[in-house]
């Protein structure tokens, strides 16, 4: 992106068609019935099913994909293109899932137009850095299987062998065009000594055209929707699947689905059934059984409710990564009010801003990988028997509330914001919180209360302490304590994404660390609430190399695949670079498309009414 005056535009926010924002109150309300929280999803065995008992399928297709984002849809090009007949089942009212509000990046190593520039990603040192990323407390460099599990391991090695090529396929067939950002913007450990393409090139987007939608997810689902559409292949909304149907073999043999308003279907899947229908976000229950304590809801779209563990877990599946996502921070006062939540704080933006908790510490470097720097509200306080992180507090100046306006959470010049709070001096500013905090507390239920959180009786005197150590390091330019504006990734997404300065505001920028200005002396100052949330987590049934599905002894169940958010991910906690999250499910979506083409048709046949 180049160095410009306008602000940048929003990632991770728009959809081709949004949901309006429901209130979480409201969408708490309705769990359990309906297509968004609705029934108790299951397996049954074909005996059992609908299509037994009324003596035929309502529908039979070689492949049912659930879902309708990246890993859907990728699975389904590629079985349309290998030749069998598809259906697209997707229970939300529109198709695209989260992917449709995403920037629309898919990380892609070794991919095409990095090797066009010369640019070198070799298979050993790529495995190298995702294994050290996402396993940090395994990693091996001179282990045979770089000292993960060989499951994991096969998993890292199988996207980078697939990756580049999926993408390739998906374009070859018309489906997908793909271009990698060349200069790119560095990964998100680009200091690791493994990362042999520190600079970026392995995040790829959905090329433009001239009917292009302007945001990537968006123009990512029209082109491959376009595609089955082109081929005949429906994407059927408002279709909730329930229930697996397996035969006497135990493999996946159709589907059931709840229609909005239609009663139910039976489909059946002659080669197999594809989930790719994302996490479960919006699962209060599984939330707190699975997610680390203080997770605030999130960004995926409201319909990702964990249906596939539920299901997979009653055929025998084994799960994984459960309490692992792709975490961002969200502003608090919206993460209650809205059942999904549409911005996030990507990377808080300006130079005289610093991150406090409720003791008024700093507790992380402002300026790293929202994956990583969320982590961060999950510490614990063993002395005290407390998580001191759960809120922190963004806190900035009126330079910063200047030169940066506009840019999320900041609000535009001239406006004000509910989730904004102020204060003529460090005193005033904790006083306000405290008594905004008051008028948070039990906006809903368990997972997301507030409690008996308060701010620490040393807050403000703390902060002051914080702003007064803070500005001896912007004015020396080094971060003694966090090493904020150190790394490539805190400088460039810095300048060239989410703190582009705003014109004639009369404010220098900051040197010599462009990350860091001194916060001001003297007031107003401003602060925001800021909480852990997801793009989506990514815990579910564990999958092989090829997609399937396997079960608590490790063998596969016939029949039954998935890729994307709603599977065990192979990134583990870790988040490799931007596309982190789309990157895998395409790949994965592309092999299980490619498994179920050359599985054999099972033995799902229904001959006579056995009602």
């Amino acid at each position: 992106m180049s160095q410009n005056r306008q602000p940048p535009t929003p990632k991770k926010k728009r959809s081709i068609a949004l949901e309006s924002r429901v209130s979480r109150r409201d969408f708490l309300k309705t769990a359990g019935s309906g297509l968004i929280a609705g029934a108790v999803a299951a397996t049954i065995p074909l005996t059992a099913s609908r299509a037994y008992a009324q003596g035929a399928w309502d529908d039979e297709f070689d492949v049912v994909v659930v879902g309708s984002g990246a890993a859907a849809l990728s699975a389904a090009a590629t079985a349309h293109h290998e030749g069998l007949s598809v259906v697209v089942l997707e229970k939300a009212a529109v198709p695209g899932g989260t992917t449709a509000r995403s920037g629309g990046g898919y990380w892609i190593p070794n991919n095409r137009d990095l090797r066009a520039a010369g640019i070198e990603d070799p298979r050993d040192d790529a495995l190298r850095y995702m294994a050290r990323y996402s396993f940090p407390h395994l990693y091996d460099p001179n282990h045979e299987t770089l000292g993960l599990p060989r499951h994991n391991y096969d998993l890292i090695a199988s996207f980078y062998d697939h990756a580049a090529p999926a993408v390739e396929y998906l374009e070859e067939i018309g489906a997908l065009a793909s271009e990698a950002e060349l200069p790119g913007k560095p990964d998100y450990a680009e200091h690791l000594p493994e990362n042999r393409v520190p600079l970026g090139g392995r995040t790829m987007y959905p090329k433009r055209f001239a009917d292009s939608l302007p945001f990537g997810g968006g123009e990512m689902i029209r082109q491959l929707s376009t595609y089955l559409g082109r081929g005949g292949v429906e994407i059927r909304t408002a279709h909730r699947v329930q229930r697996l149907v397996n035969n006497d073999a135990g493999a996946v043999v159709g589907v059931e689905a709840e229609v909005q308003g239609s009663g139910e279907v039976a489909v059946r899947a002659r080669r197999g059934v594809v989930f790719g229908t994302g996490g479960f976000t919006h699962h209060p229950q599984m939330m707190l059984d699975f997610q680390p304590y203080g997770t605030y809801g999130g960004c995926a779209v409201p319909s990702n409710t964990g249906d596939f563990v539920t299901m997979a877990t009653e055929i025998g599946a084994r799960l994984g990564n459960m309490n692992g996502a792709f975490r961002l921070q969200v502003v608090l006062d919206q993460a209650l009010e809205y059942s999904s939540i549409l911005t996030d704080v990507w990377q808080p933006p300006g130079d005289s801003m610093i991150l406090v908790n409720k003791y008024g510490r700093r507790a992380v470097n402002e300026k790293r990988p929202y994956n990583e720097r969320t982590r961060a509200h999950y510490d614990y306080d063993a002395s005290r028997a407390d998580y001191p992180n759960r809120l922190l507090f963004m806190v900035w100046d009126r330079r910063t509330a200047e030169l940066y306006a506009n840019r999320f959470p900041i609000p535009a010049a001239g406006a004000e914001a509910p989730f904004v709070v102020s204060g003529a001096t460090f005193a005033e500013l904790a006083t306000n919180l405290s008594a905004h905090i008051d008028t948070l507390r039990g906006k809903i239920g368990p997972i997301a209360n507030l409690g008996a959180f308060d701010l620490d009786e040393g807050f403000a005197a703390n902060l002051a302490a914080a702003v007064e150590r803070f500005n001896g390091f912007a004015r020396s330019g080094v971060d003694e304590d966090f090493g904020r504006g150190s790394y490539a990734y805190d400088v460039e997404w810095h300048q060239q994404v989410f703190s582009i300065p705003n014109p004639d505001t009369g404010h220098a920028l900051a040197e010599p660390n462009v990350t860091m200005a001194p916060i001001a002396a003297n007031g107003p100052y401003y602060a925001a609430i800021l909480v852990a949330g997801t793009l989506d987590t990514n815990g579910g049934p564990v999958t092989d190399a090829h997609a399937r599905v396997l079960d608590a002894h490790d063998r596969v169940i016939p029949g039954l695949y998935g890729a994307g958010n709603c599977v065990a991910s192979p990134t583990g906690h870790a988040y490799w670079g931007g596309g982190s999250t789309l990157g895998p499910a395409v790949a994965f979506g592309y092999l299980a498309g490619k498994d179920a083409a050359s599985a054999p048709v099972n033995a799902g046949e229904v001959v006579g009414t056995h009602a």
